[in-house]
Order: C-alpha cells, then sequence, then structure tokens
C-alpha cells in the first residue's frame, strides 16, 4: 500500500551519513504513540556513539501506562524525555536537559583548558512529528518553516540558541517501510500525506491495523473489529448509512464516509499503535 520515501530524504539521510562528525548531539524526535515504528535504526547507526537525546513528543495523546514499558530500551541508548510540545513546562524541561549535555562538554574541556563553542544539535525525526516547533519553541521565534503537512521541511537550516545551535532537517523515513502496519501506523499519525494514497487501501489498513492493537476505538462507534476486505466495507456503508452520510438519491457516500472515520481515528487520545 504504501512506499513513500521522496528523494529529498533519501539525499537527507546520505546528507547525515557525511555530515556526522560535525555533530556534538543527535536529538531524534519519536511520536509517542509510535514508540517503535517511529524509530528509525538507520539514524541512530549513523549517530555511532555520539549523545542521543530522544524525545517522545504528543505524549498528552498516547496511553500513559504503556508508553512506560518502552522507555528502558532508549535510556540504554540516551537520554529519555516525554514531552508535549504545545507544552512550556515541555520545553524548559528540553532546553534544561540541552543546556545540561553542553555543561558536561564545558567540564571536560575546561580541564583541557579548551573553550566550549555552542553545541551542534540535528534535530531528526520522521515527518510531522514536531522538529519545527520544537526548534521554534527553544529558539522563541518562529524561524523555522512550521506546518501540518509532512515533508514540509524541505532545506537545512542552523538556529542559534546560545548555548548550542540547532540543525533543523527534513522528515526522514525508513527506505522501505516493510509491510503496509507499519505504513498504516505512519499514516493514521500523519508522517505520510494520505491525499497522495489510495483512499481505499489507506482506510482497509487502518481498520485492519485497529482492529489487531486497539479495537475498542471500533466499537466506541459501532464498528465491528475486522481484517476481511469486504467485510470492513460492509461495516463502513452501515456507519454511513447510521449517519446520514449519503448523496442525492439516499446512495452512500464512500469517500466522505471514509475521510470522516480517517479523522476521527487521527484524533483518538490515550492510544499506542505498536
Amino acid at each position: 500500500m504504501i512506499n513513500w520515501f521522496p528523494g529529498h530524504m533519501a539525499k537527507s539521510l546520505r546528507e547525515l551519513k557525511e555530515k556526522q562528525k560535525v555533530f556534538d548531539l543527535f536529538i531524534i524526535l519519536l511520536d509517542a504513540r509510535l514508540p517503535l515504528t517511529s524509530f528509525n535504526p538507520e539514524i541512530y547507526k549513523i549517530a555511532n556513539k555520539k549523545p542521543i537525546l530522544f524525545i517522545f513528543n504528543k505524549a498528552d495523546k498516547t496511553n500513559k501506562d504503556k508508553i512506560n514499558a518502552f522507555i528502558p530500551q532508549y535510556q540504554k541508548m540516551g537520554e529519555v524525555i516525554l514531552s508535549n510540545l504545545k507544552d512550556k513546562k515541555s520545553i524548559l524541561k528540553i532546553n534544561s536537559k540541552i543546556n545540561n549535555i553542553y555543561k558536561l562538554f564545558d567540564e571536560k574541556n575546561k580541564l583541557k583548558n579548551k573553550l566550549t563553542p555552542p553545541l551542534k544539535c540535528v534535530v531528526l525525526g520522521i515527518p510531522n512529528i514536531g522538529k519545527s516547533t520544537l526548534i521554534n519553541a527553544l529558539a522563541n521565534s518562529r524561524v523555522a518553516k512550521v506546518g501540518n503537512i509532512p515533508g514540509i521541511t524541505k532545506s537545512e537550516q542552523w538556529i542559534n540558541c546560545n548555548k548550542y545551535l540547532l540543525l533543523d532537517t527534513p522528515g526522514i523515513l525508513m527506505p522501505k517501510l516493510g509491510n503496509d502496519d507499519v505504513g498504516a501506523k505512519l499514516a493514521i499519525v500523519d508522517s505520510i500525506r494520505i491525499d497522495a494514497l489510495n483512499l481505499n487501501e489507506v482506510i482497509v489498513e487502518i481498520y485492519k491495523l485497529l482492529s489487531k492493537t486497539n479495537k475498542w476505538v471500533l466499537e466506541k462507534i459501532n464498528l465491528a473489529p475486522s481484517f476481511d476486505e469486504e467485510q470492513i466495507f460492509a461495516e463502513i456503508n452501515q456507519y454511513a448509512r447510521r449517519n446520514k452520510i449519503l448523496k442525492a438519491g439516499n446512495e452512500i457516500d464512500l469517500n466522505k464516509s471514509i475521510k470522516l472515520l480517517l479523522q476521527y481515528f487521527k484524533n483518538i487520545d490515550n492510544i499506542i499503535y505498536d
């Protein structure tokens, strides 16, 4: 169903490998609803023992009990912060953590009688995860492009934040998404542009995903979990009838029904898809 890896992503991953030595700190944003799927292992390989700060964004939308089970494996690789970038307290917490990392560099350099330049930090993550939002908040200005369209940041920008510099990068997905299950997870959190895909295929895979991981989301609106495509569309048709999503002549508006369901699925809170 989904194989979305635009050219600028491939270029960004290639350039990241080439510039690895320049960076002092890798700031990797993850979606707290996708604690495994939103992590690109290629980026961890590129970091190659450089300090890493993992920021689980959208923690306000995740299941608070389940997310804690995923944290220890990331703590083995670096520092971890749960955040909601719309909350100023989260921004202050992140800023404090980066400044503390700067202090560690500064202490080591003082022992060598060296000055410590601002840390060069690269901000990484899948599309629409909040990279530009984080940078704007830390810089206290609208210096980076921000939007809710995956892939909006097409070029690199260094941002000065006093003791550290931030490099904004385009969102990077895995070159191969592996299977439709992974693609459905990325689509439901808006990391893949659904308008570039076949809506019928998208709704089927997301429906299967919810039937597997969070069937309560379907049952809440009287949809029966299913993995059969024919049955899924039968459920959607019944949903349309119940909610009078119809065209002229009492005909079901399937396209509108799918779009409304996708919007509903995307806005669900207290959820984890992995």
